[in-house]
């Protein structure tokens, strides 16, 4: 009795490191597929719709029909603007991809380090306390 429970606990932190390790494989098997199957790394959600803006027409004043040089210079630095805004926000779309990568390269060596080095300091102890 007195070697059951640290036998029970090395089992059961055993058990919490096989599944750190199980969730670090995951998260390798999941970065390795978004890195070759896909063009860009996948951010999870469509992140390129919200780049897309559209810019409304200008209004004509009351009883005009055509717009006007002036109107049409306004609508041309208004697209001007909007293409500028467009591609800052593609370059914080590929900012915000290169560090999902990273994290998540991050996260498959964190878990399954960590998963490998519990599983097995613990594991080892169990099978040692249990037999002696």
């Amino acid at each position: 009795m007195q070697k059951l429970i640290p036998t029970i606990y090395f089992y059961a932190l055993s058990a919490v490191g096989m599944i750190l390790f199980i969730i670090g494989l995951f998260n390798s098997i999941h970065y390795v597929v978004g890195i070759t199957a896909y063009d860009k790394y996948p951010l999870g959600y469509g992140p390129d719709s919200r780049c897309e803006y559209l810019m409304p027409k200008p209004a004509l004043p009351e009883g005009q029909t055509q717009p006007t040089i002036s109107d049409k210079e306004e609508e041309k630095k208004a697209k001007a603007a909007s293409d500028a805004a467009k591609e800052e926000c593609l370059k914080s779309v590929e900012t915000e991809r290169q560090n999902k990568k990273v994290d998540d390269l991050e996260k498959s060596i964190a878990f399954t380090t960590i998963g490998l080095l519990v599983f097995g300091t613990h594991f080892h102890f169990a099978r040692k306390q249990k037999t002696s």
